[in-house]
C-alpha cells in the first residue's frame, strides 16, 4: 500500500511540475458537451397542465483566450423534441364554471449564445468558471388537439347527449425567434495538460421564456 502511495505522490508531483513549467498560453478551445435540458416556453398561468418540459441537450462550442483567465466563446446547441400538456377552458351550457380542455405541444429548441467567461486560479488541474452573455432562440413548434366531448344527461350513449368541446387538429410547425441573456458556471478538469472534462449549469433568459440546462463535455485547448 505505502508503495503505490508513494508511486502516486511521485507521478501527481511531477505532472503538477510540467503544468506549472508550461508557459505557453493557449489561444483556442473546442468543447464539446450533452445534457439535461429543462425548458419553460412560457408561463402558462393555469393550475392544470405543465409549465416545463424536458429533453436532451447538445451542443458544440469554440473560445478565444484573451487572457489566461478571460475567454470569449460562441455555443451553438440543439435539444431534442419535448413535449408538455397544456389547459384551456372553455364554457359549457348548463355547466357551471369553466370546463377544461387539454392538448399537446411539441418543441424543439436551437440556441446560440455568445458569452465570456472568467476561469479561476492557475496552474492546476481543476479550473471553476463563470459565464454570461447573449443568446438567440430559435423555437419549433407544433401543436395536437384530440376531439374531446363532454357528455350530459344519463345516458351518455345518446348523441343527443354530448356536446364536442374541441375538434381534433393538428398545427405547425411554427417558428419563434427569441433574444435574451445567458449566465452559467461549472468547472474543468484536465486529464492533461490541454485536455479536460467539462461540467457546467446554464440558465437563458429570453422573454417569457427560460432553460436550465445540466451538461458535461470534453474540450481541447491548443
Amino acid at each position: 500500500m505505502r508503495r503505490v502511495l508513494l508511486i502516486f505522490a511521485i507521478l501527481l508531483t511531477g505532472g503538477v511540475a510540467e503544468a506549472q513549467s508550461t508557459t505557453e498560453l493557449p489561444r483556442w478551445d473546442v468543447n464539446l458537451t450533452a445534457g439535461f435540458l429543462g425548458a419553460r416556453p412560457e408561463e402558462v398561468g393555469s393550475p392544470y397542465g405543465d409549465d416545463w418540459y424536458t429533453e436532451g441537450r447538445y451542443g458544440v462550442s469554440a473560445g478565444y483566450f484573451w487572457t489566461r483567465h478571460l475567454k470569449t466563446e460562441l455555443e451553438f446547441a440543439t435539444s431534442g423534441e419535448g413535449d408538455r400538456y397544456v389547459t384551456r377552458t372553455v364554457t359549457v351550457p348548463g355547466f357551471l364554471g369553466p370546463y377544461p380542455v387539454n392538448y399537446q405541444q411539441f418543441h424543439r429548441l436551437q440556441q446560440a449564445t455568445a458569452r465570456a467567461a472568467w476561469q479561476f486560479l492557475d496552474n492546476t488541474w481543476v479550473h471553476p468558471y463563470v459565464n454570461a452573455g447573449f443568446v438567440f432562440d430559435v423555437e419549433r413548434r407544433r401543436k395536437h388537439v384530440p376531439e374531446q366531448f363532454h357528455y350530459v344527461g344519463s345516458d351518455p350513449r345518446n348523441p343527443a347527449n354530448r356536446i364536442v368541446l374541441a375538434d381534433e387538429q393538428r398545427t405547425g410547425p411554427d417558428y419563434e425567434y427569441r433574444r435574451g441573456l445567458a449566465l452559467g458556471g461549472g468547472a474543468k478538469f484536465y486529464v492533461s495538460q490541454r485536455a479536460y472534462i467539462n461540467t457546467a449549469v446554464q440558465w437563458t433568459y429570453s422573454k417569457p421564456a427560460a432553460t436550465f440546462s445540466w451538461i458535461g463535455g470534453f474540450g481541447f485547448e491548443f
